[in-house]
């Protein structure tokens, strides 16, 4: 979640005791919060009953919210909340589990005849976002909290409810992983990458937030729209 123009002038409506800002808060904002529920969790049906989930609390907690320049912060610690519950009940496994993974998608590249390709910081990007999106969630989360939100250490920690030994693990094992299989799939197509660092990884997470398009936006806002009625 960034903070930007928009939100907090929508943040200052609600603070008013504007309440139909709250649609204007949910139009900007939810598909990001999709993007960030999606990388958790698969199926459609369920994602769509966490966002309800997640914006009912907003809704429900706007008297813990002080000023705009703090929106961003009661945000995360809202959906991040969420989608820690969720993991706790649907992924027990992965959360004790630093080291599992997943990678069965494999990105299709142009044949190219003669020569090495060289791949542009872009491309690269994009190799690496196939295998971001496929990390398990335990990676998945942290990797959202401190690649793409550009959490600190600490409040990542705070917000999944671990120490920052753990982040730290977690962090550097996931851009291990995603490096290794990027530097594997370019060696067996002949082709030179970039440094899959963390800008390489934000760059990933950002094309991936780009393509996150949460179907059926107006008819969720009216379950929303029930449930804090």
């Amino acid at each position: 979640m960034k903070h930007t123009y928009e939100l907090s002038v929508i943040i200052r409506e609600l603070l008013s005791g504007n309440r139909k800002a709250f649609q204007e808060l949910y139009n900007l904002t939810a598909n990001d919060v999709y993007f960030h529920v999606k990388t958790i969790v698969n199926n459609d049906a369920e994602a769509a009953r966490l966002i309800v989930k997640i914006y009912k609390s907003m809704a429900m907690r706007l008297d813990r919210l002080q000023k705009p320049e703090d929106a961003v912060k009661w945000m995360n610690k809202i959906m991040y909340g969420h989608l820690m519950d969720w993991m706790n009940v649907h992924c027990a496994t992965m959360l004790m589990d630093e080291e599992m993974g997943r990678f069965d998608k494999m990105p299709a590249v142009p044949i190219v005849e003669g020569g090495m390709t060289m791949y542009t910081e872009a491309e690269t990007a994009a190799l690496a976002a196939t295998y971001v999106s496929q990390l398990p969630e335990v990676h998945a989360i942290t990797g959202l909290a401190y690649f793409f939100d550009n959490l600190e250490m600490q409040e990542t920690a705070e917000l999944l409810q671990c120490d920052e030994t753990r982040i730290a693990t977690r962090t550097k094992y996931a851009q291990k992983l995603v490096e290794s299989y990027c530097k594997d799939f370019a060696k067996e197509n002949n082709i030179e990458i970039q440094t899959v660092d963390t800008h390489i990884l934000l760059l990933a997470y950002v094309l991936l937030a780009k393509e996150a398009v949460l179907p059926g936006m107006r008819e969720l806002y009216f379950d929303i729209a029930q449930e804090i009625s």
